[in-house]
């Protein structure tokens, strides 16, 4: 496939945008929510597809494991094909396939063609990574801090309203609605988005790579593939597929090393732009989404030692709050990221979140207590996330502008199921303290995660960005 993109303009010298930063913004958040929407709509109404299509708990959970496999995949590949074609064609495709699979599943007669809806929908989650490269085009410095924190907003969800109206969804008309209001949402997305989002002018530039994005893409479904299945199959089976992936990843490097046309310029994944970046991502969703998404609302739930809260009220307590929180903070995030450094605002948002987790902790059983802590969590992740987004898209190389995103949010994925693997294995359902232990856990993840932060270089030769 020929290239058909120069490299990515400066983000002060934006192209001509005549139908304005608002339609443009308008668009990419949709996109945004309809992927997040994808993600998180299903979950409420999984027990209800599991009896109305007569199906097991098992056969259910891996077309969600399906899904974000497959998802991880796709954010990789997209992201890499858009640096040689039509980035918004790209959106388009994606948003689609997602339409295809919501409307298969909402009509799905068996359990066959509901997997195979929630498999087409995973294209959905590659518009997050072309999302950033078209904000990296077409906004100037000032406006592209502001909105990267309103794209993380909207891919932290909608203040939890999302999982609130697909459980009164499921409740009063069952779970085929759900999957409506997400096609629904989807085509007027794609209506939006094929008006505002502009199509940069191309010239050919290389080939793409493609033996070295069908071992990046091995590599990364390897290691999600084995993490995802801990605890399904045997122990020797899941770490050997992902020990597979990390071996196929290091072929990768060593192909790609000094071989003109590479995927990633020679040594750009080894240098301290990249792979600090990429673990920084995955130790901050594998500690701050682990605790927020599983181990304090699976513990306020538990009638013998923790609160015992239905999961609605554990939702309104728990969720939506951090929801809120990210909403309306990620978007002031990016612009302080902006003015004073994004790598400054991640460094003080995950130091500030260590000694808040240590505290949830050690004072797990004080419910008041865990909710203001957990709230500060939400801070934490609005102050790590949209950063680490930022700096994924700043610091991607020149011409290549959607490929590090891409590989991010396939991190993002492979910190998020390590995480819930480590943490539900340490929280039990007999005692508090392998809650706690559970706590400790990504209390350390997340001094990792400052530790890594520590080592992100900017870009030489671009002062103005304050990387």
């Amino acid at each position: 496939m020929e290239q058909t993109s120069a490299p990515a303009p400066p983000t002060g010298s934006p192209p001509h945008r005549p139908q304005g930063t608002a339609l443009l913004l308008t668009a990419l958040v949709l996109a945004v929510v309809a992927c997040q929407l994808c993600i998180s709509m299903p979950t409420p109404a999984l027990p209800d597809i599991t009896r109305r299509l007569h199906t097991t708990t098992a056969v259910v959970g891996l077309a969600q494991a399906l899904f974000f496999l497959l998802g991880g995949l796709l954010s990789v590949i997209l992201a890499a094909c858009s640096d040689y074609g039509r980035t918004r064609a790209l959106m388009a495709g994606a948003l689609t396939l997602a339409v295809v699979g919501s409307v298969l599943a909402a009509l799905a007669p068996s359990v066959v063609v509901f997997v195979a809806g929630r498999a087409l929908q995973s294209a959905a989650t590659a518009v997050f990574p072309l999302a950033l490269r078209v904000m990296r085009e077409a906004l100037p410095r000032r406006e592209f801090g502001r909105a990267m924190g309103l794209i993380t907003a909207a891919n932290g969800g909608i203040v939890g309203l999302d999982g609130l109206l697909s459980g009164w969804l499921t409740d009063r008309y069952g779970f085929r609605t759900v999957f409506a209001v997400m096609a629904g949402f989807g085509v007027l997305t794609m209506a939006v988005l094929l008006r505002a989002v502009p199509e940069s002018a191309r010239v050919p530039h290389g080939r793409l790579d493609r033996r070295g994005l069908a071992l990046l893409s091995l590599a990364v479904a390897c290691v999600e593939l084995g993490i995802g299945t801990a605890g399904r199959v045997p122990t020797a089976a899941a770490a050997g597929t992902a020990v597979v992936g990390l071996v196929l990843f290091g072929v990768f490097l060593a192909d790609a090393r000094d071989r003109p046309g590479a995927l990633f310029p020679p040594g750009y994944l080894r240098s301290r732009q990249a792979w600090p970046v990429l673990l920084t991502s995955a130790f901050v969703t594998m500690g701050m989404l682990s605790t927020i998404n599983f181990v304090i609302p699976v513990f306020s739930q538990n009638r013998a030692f923790g609160y015992g809260l239905s999961a609605t009220g554990a939702a309104l307590l728990f969720i939506v709050p951090v929801c809120a929180v990210n909403v309306l903070m990620a978007p002031a995030v990016g612009a302080l990221a902006a003015r004073v450094g994004w790598r400054r605002v991640l460094r003080a948002s995950t130091a500030l979140t260590v000694p808040v987790l240590a505290a949830l902790a050690l004072g797990l059983g004080q419910q008041w207590l865990v909710v203001a802590l957990v709230v500060l969590v939400g801070f934490g992740l609005a102050g790590a996330m949209t950063p680490l987004n930022g700096l994924s898209a700043m610091l991607a190389p020149a011409g290549q502008p959607s490929l590090l995103p891409g590989v991010n949010s396939a991190a993002y994925g492979i910190g998020s199921s390590l995480g819930f693997l480590l943490t539900s294995r340490l929280a039990g359902p007999d005692a508090a303290t392998g809650f706690r232990a559970a706590l400790w856990l990504v209390t350390g993840v997340i001094a990792l995660a400052l530790v890594t932060s520590l080592l992100i270089e900017g870009r030489s030769g671009r002062p103005e960005e304050r990387i």
